[in-house]
Formats: structure tokens, C-alpha cells, sequence
């Protein structure tokens, strides 16, 4: 499915801000799901190099705009990383890079995904070229969400929030590792698609089961609890993306408990309070200790450290 008809709203506000040359130099895209938020920041990055624009959109097919969906213009650069972190001396290094003279056209292009991983120091060494940008310099962030970087960021940028319906060639790609429809529906809905990229459908289900077993024991005050983490969890998780997943399932399924408690909503991956004999407070600080957990882990602490640490404060 063509990016203009998954997100026909957002590409039609570029559209006007193309052909009425009013482009900013610092963009946000947040939400949807980083395939499509990466689609979104290509297409208008061949907005600025493409030889047939028409009504503000690029055509796509013409060679400038095919080098830069397959990563070969050298004045469009994309920061990803496979660490937990984007760094200070990251972020450095690629504005050098970016802050060169335009080889291909009048401007360079800067793209951050998972911009939600700059740390403050990164994120702060950026602002100060956001305030003050160099040269013909366009910036385009992706983030899971706004909200996750800083508000002086936030404010100096044009933020454009992309439409959450799940992608169908996503759940096509997820059926074809033997998802079920309907269980790839929900996957979606809770975590990225890049963090199910690597899994089937039968390990998946698997790891869910692992997880609310593992609850369940907790829920009953099993003090080796913790044990679970070594025998049933960690043998399914073998990246840091399944990592990732088992906390955005742990984060779903809490919200879950909550909507089951009282009501509130249907939830998306259980429909049994995994914690009836935790109060309501109890279950907040354990929610509090999850995020806590997934913080550390996100500076590199290991991973199996965590859950077992958090085994012992959610019995306690």
C-alpha cells in the first residue's frame, strides 16, 4: 500500500506545504508504527530531490527518487542504531556529516528514528541546531511518541501525529510467520512491528503464556517466582527486540488488569485479573517498578537482572 493512501491526511497537509514552499527545517512524526513513520520521512525526503514533482508530492519512480529508498543519497542520512541508546557522540558525529555541502541538491536531509532513544545529553547537543540550524538543513525526527522527548524539542518543532490503523501488509507480514489474523491485530496494537519482525506466531504465544504464568505466581506470593524468569522466560527471548516486546507485553497486560478491575474497556491481551489478590495500590507501584525496570534496561542493565529484581518487589 502506497504511504499516500495509508496516511492520506498527513501527506495531503505536506502536499500544501511543499508546493506553497513552506517547509520547515525540523519535523516530528510521531505514532503509527516505525515502517510507516519511516515511509512518511522518505516521501518527503524525495519531496526535496525529486525531478517530477507534482502538486507537492514526489512521483517515486524517477532515479533520484528510488537512490533515496534504497539509502544511496548521500545527502539524506538516516541515524538508526541497535543500541538501547542514541548518544551525544552519535548525534555529533551525524550533524557534522549532515552540515556538509549538498552534493545531490540545495539541501541535506537528517533523519533520527527512534529519536525517543536520545539521551538528555543528545537530545540537548540536537536543540542547539534546531535553534540554530546550519546551511539548508532539514531535520526529520520519528518517535513512537512526542511525549517521549523533551519539551524544548517539542516546542521548536512542526510535530505531525500519523493515523494508529493498523497496517494490512503488516499483518500480512506477521501472517505469513503463522500469526493468526486476529492475534497480529492485537500484537499491533501494543507494540511495534519491528519488535515482532523476528518472531512466529507459535513463539510469540508462547512468550505471552510465560509472562502471565509468571504473574500468576507472583499474584500467589511464590517467593522463587524469580525461578520463572530463567526456566520459561528467558529460552524464548533471544535479541534485544523480544526484550523490548516483553516489556511492551508486561505494559499491556497491567493495563489490561486495570480494565478488567473496573471496567473500563475491552482489553487486548488477557481478560483475567492476573493480580485479583493485589490491592489497587500495590498494583500501581508495581507499574511504577515496571517502568523503573525498563529505564534501566534501556541504560544497558541485563536484562534477566531486571525481571528477577522485579520478580522479588512484586512478591514482597
Amino acid at each position: 500500500m502506497k504511504i499516500q493512501d495509508e496516511q492520506p491526511k498527513v501527506i495531503a497537509e505536506f502536499k500544501k506545504i511543499i508546493a506553497s514552499n513552506m517547509l520547515s527545517h525540523a519535523y516530528l512524526i510521531d505514532s503509527a508504527s516505525s515502517k510507516i513513520r519511516q515511509q512518511v520521512a522518505i516521501w518527503l525526503a524525495q519531496s526535496q530531490f525529486c525531478d517530477n514533482l507534482q502538486d507537492g508530492a514526489p512521483d517515486q519512480t524517477c532515479q533520484k527518487c528510488n537512490t533515496i529508498a534504497l539509502g544511496d543519497n548521500p545527502d539524506v542520512l538516516e541515524v538508526e542504531t541497535e543500541k538501547q541508546s542514541i548518544g551525544v557522540d552519535d548525534i555529533k558525529f551525524f550533524k557534522k556529516e549532515a552540515n556538509m555541502t549538498a552534493t545531490q541538491g540545495k539541501r541535506r536531509i537528517l533523519i533520527i528514528d527512534e529519536a525517543e532513544k536520545m539521551t538528555n545529553a543528545a537530545s540537548n547537543n540536537l536543540l542547539k541546531t534546531i535553534e540554530e540550524p546550519e546551511g539548508n538543513l532539514m531535520i526529520i525526527l520519528l518517535a513512537d511518541s512526542a511525549k517521549q522527548l523533551l519539551p524544548t524539542i517539542q516546542s521548536r518543532v512542526q510535530i505531525f501525529h500519523l493515523s494508529n490503523k493498523s497496517n494490512e501488509d503488516e499483518i500480512n507480514s506477521l501472517v505469513k510467520v503463522g500469526f493468526k489474523v486476529p492475534q497480529a491485530q492485537k500484537a499491533l496494537k501494543f507494540t511495534d512491528i519491528k519488535y515482532l519482525d523476528s518472531i512466529t506466531g507459535d513463539k510469540y504465544q508462547s512468550m505471552l503464556s510465560a509472562i502471565t504464568n509468571w504473574l500468576r505466581e507472583i499474584n500467589n506470593q511464590k517467593i522463587n517466582s524469580f525461578i520463572d524468569i530463567q526456566t520459561d522466560i528467558m529460552p524464548l527471548v533471544e535479541n534485544k527486540n523480544q526484550q523490548h516486546l516483553v516489556f511492551d507485553m508486561l505494559n499491556q497486560i497491567f493495563s489490561d488488569i486495570l480494565s478488567v478491575r473496573y471496567n473500563l474497556e475491552k482489553s487486548t491481551l488477557t481478560t483475567e485479573d492476573l493480580l485479583a489478590n493485589k490491592g489497587i495500590q500495590k498494583i500501581v507501584g508495581m507499574s511504577d517498578d515496571l517502568f523503573t525496570a525498563e529505564q534501566m534496561w534501556k541504560s544497558n542493565v541485563s536484562f534477566q537482572a531486571i525481571l528477577e529484581d522485579l520478580s522479588l518487589k512484586f512478591v514482597d
